[in-house]
């Protein structure tokens, strides 16, 4: 009983991974579409982006056809087919360094049936210099750290994240280093963060070699409303700073 269980589970599993994606030619209109649009800016320059648009069809099986064409400020995606663990494929539409009309990425779809619609658009991302953030490249264990920030517009996350540096036990020449907690905190274009020394401390057998700050700016687009529920358009940028601690 448990092998033909197990059998029947293996059969369905490779009969759905295997399978292709929903049919195009069945998707007639965009209310019966799901978008997932990712649009990444660089925040130094505009014309440094990625436009990835991934499609679904109601019962969330990706659609992925060159009959299907999507177009970004009247320039065409790439479709794109990358292989996934366990048989499975990933279906999307891709295109890079496009540059921004009116200060925005417009995005345009046409179904199979030759419907042409609009997908969605987002504004671009303000434009900022990381020189703006102002911290020490390499830090004293024994002073409290401090990192600030000016002019970064957009910018209104900040992810921090810790490597520890770990004695072994039964080798004191040997260290290993292992990935703390990620802290993400709401931000303004103008700001500073403070850590009191005493709490880049930790026990004798672990040392804080490391902190990343990585200054995220992030929006929301507008889409098509006609849209499936569930659909969504992004658009992110990031500055990336480091520390060492001695």
């Amino acid at each position: 009983m448990i092998k033909s269980s197990v059998l029947l589970f293996c059969s369905y599993f490779l009969l759905y991974s295997c399978s292709g994606p929903a049919p195009a030619s069945k998707i007639t209109a965009i209310s019966e579409v799901k978008a997932e649009i990712e649009i990444y800016q660089s925040l130094t320059n505009k014309n440094d982006n990625i436009v990835t648009v991934i499609l679904y069809d109601k019962k969330n099986k990706e659609i992925g056809n060159e009959s299907i064409n999507i177009w970004v400020n009247q320039k065409a995606t790439d479709y794109q087919i990358m292989q996934n663990l366990y048989y499975t494929k990933k279906h999307y539409y891709r295109i890079e360094h496009v540059q921004p009309e009116n200060g925005q990425y417009d995005l345009q779809i046409q179904l199979a049936n030759g419907k042409k619609f609009f997908l969605g658009n987002a504004s671009t991302l303000t434009t900022s210099s990381p020189n703006n953030i102002i911290y020490n490249k390499e830090a004293s264990l024994n002073q409290d750290f401090s990192i600030q920030w000016s002019n970064l517009y957009d910018v209104n996350r900040l992810c921090i994240s810790k490597s520890v540096e770990i004695e072994n036990k039964e080798n004191t020449n040997i260290h290993s280093f292992i990935e703390g907690p990620t802290d993400t905190i709401r931000i303004n274009a103008d700001g500073n963060y403070q850590i009191a020394w005493e709490k880049l401390l930790f026990n004798p057998k672990e040392k804080l070699s490391t902190m990343s700050f990585t200054f995220i700016a992030q929006k929301k687009g507008t889409l098509n409303p006609l849209l499936l529920k569930g659909s969504s358009i992004k658009i992110w940028g990031e500055h990336q700073k480091r520390t060492s601690f001695k």
